[in-house]
């Protein structure tokens, strides 16, 4: 038994690749009992790659971080009779399976709710139940597409996908949140429920500001590149820095807030304050109109500096600059370890290995991280000590490929 403000409940995790897998190792790291089910012989899709086909990938094993694996062959009448055992056993399941799998595999919402009434049954999918798209297929790419992230994102002729699984993680996130949110209404109704979370919506709702501009032209936002969708206004650009490298960047904005000093603040910081007597760039709109100029006089400020230093300097004189920092920065800055944001583990094979942590710092909470569990190397601590098969039964069920 784990520690956590989620210590004693069991997620029965059926979850590959990102979106759900996310999910559960969030919940792993609050303390709950993650058992994750895994293909015989293979485990799950995202153990293996074309660079690591008889290893598991750097992928995995950031994703996967403080559960328990179990194997379990589910295409076999006991391999689903296993998994409803455990599902008697169960607080939460989780999948993200194709659309249909569950159903397929005599997994639906009904069939798992008749083997434990309060049960919470959690589901992410590319697409709403209910939806035209619902039978499509979906990652990451295709939810930020639909779901208006990259009609926003991007130059003006040419939309451009996040670098980052957004639609991915923050499914996962969400979906999170919102199993934490069931187990509590179930604390006091005594009821469990159906989470359907589409990464469509949530990429829909994640792009809400949106709607502001919207509103107020009539239009749907338009991509700016590196400017505000919102408001014509600069400065709001990214400048080169030394040495400049592929992520020696540095982005600069200041309000349009009325009464905002960050314009002030940024000439005086770069030492450039004719720029304040310069009346094209008298206000954000005329700034915005004059922004060729601008940014042509801005850009050699910062080719004279690192990107850590003109953040640095910037950011002293309450200027919002953000550089593009990458995981080499992470890594190689003790500061992100002092704070719990790069954490490491000791992997069974790979030995020490350093990974992104939890966000959320909670006063009365201590996440104790664990690498991403060998395949099936708590069948026997799943297996036998929660439903109490035999050793006997358990080499019966592995000489047939069952676990």
């Amino acid at each position: 038994m784990g520690h956590g403000p989620l210590s004693g409940y069991k997620i029965l995790d059926l979850t590959q690749f990102e979106a759900g897998t996310v999910c559960t190792m969030n919940l792993a790291w609050l303390g709950a009992e993650v058992w994750k089910v895994e293909r015989p012989g293979r485990g799950e899709l995202g153990r293996h790659s074309g660079l690591h086909p008889n290893d598991d990938t750097y992928g995995f094993l950031a994703l996967n971080m403080n559960k328990k694996s179990i194997t379990c062959n589910m295409k076999s009448p006991e391999g689903i009779a296993l998994i409803k055992k455990l599902l008697e056993k169960a607080d939460v399941i989780v999948e993200n399976m194709g659309p249909g799998s569950m159903e397929r595999l005599g997994l639906s919402y009904e069939e798992c709710k008749a083997v434990k009434p309060d049960i919470i049954y959690a589901s992410i999918k590319g697409f709403a139940r209910g939806s035209k798209y619902e039978q499509f297929p979906a990652f990451d790419p295709i939810a930020t597409h639909t779901g208006g992230f990259c009609a926003v994102t991007g130059l003006p002729d040419q939309p451009i996908k996040s670098g980052a699984s957004v639609a991915d993680s923050g499914s996962g996130i969400q979906m999170a949140f919102s199993i934490v949110a069931a187990l509590l209404q179930r604390e006091r109704e005594g009821i469990g429920q159906r989470i359907d979370l589409a990464m469509q919506d949530y990429i829909i709702g994640l792009c809400r500001s949106g709607w502001e501009p919207y509103y107020d032209s009539g239009k749907p936002p338009r991509r700016v590149g590196n400017g505000m969708p919102l408001e014509d206004v600069a400065p709001s650009e990214t400048f080169a820095c030394k040495p400049f490298g592929p992520n020696d960047y540095v982005h600069v904005y200041t309000s349009r807030a009325p009464g905002s000093t960050q314009w002030d603040n940024l000439c005086h910081a770069m030492d450039m304050d004719w720029m304040l007597k310069d009346e094209r760039f008298a206000t954000p709109h005329t700034r915005f109109e004059h922004r060729e100029a601008l940014y042509k006089a801005m850009a050699g400020w910062f080719a004279e500096r690192t990107k850590e230093e003109a953040m640095m300097i910037l950011g002293k004189a309450d200027v919002p600059a953000g550089a593009v920092l990458d995981i080499d920065d992470f890594r190689n800055d003790p500061e992100y370890k002092k704070l719990g944001m790069v954490i490491e583990v000791d992997h069974y094979e790979k030995g020490k290995m350093e990974f992104a942590g939890f966000a959320s710092k909670m006063s009365a909470v201590t996440i104790d991280y664990e690498a991403s569990p060998a395949l099936g190397n708590a069948n026997k601590e799943v297996y036998g000590g929660v439903l109490g098969l035999s050793e006997a039964e358990l080499k019966d069920l592995a000489e047939k490929h069952i676990i």
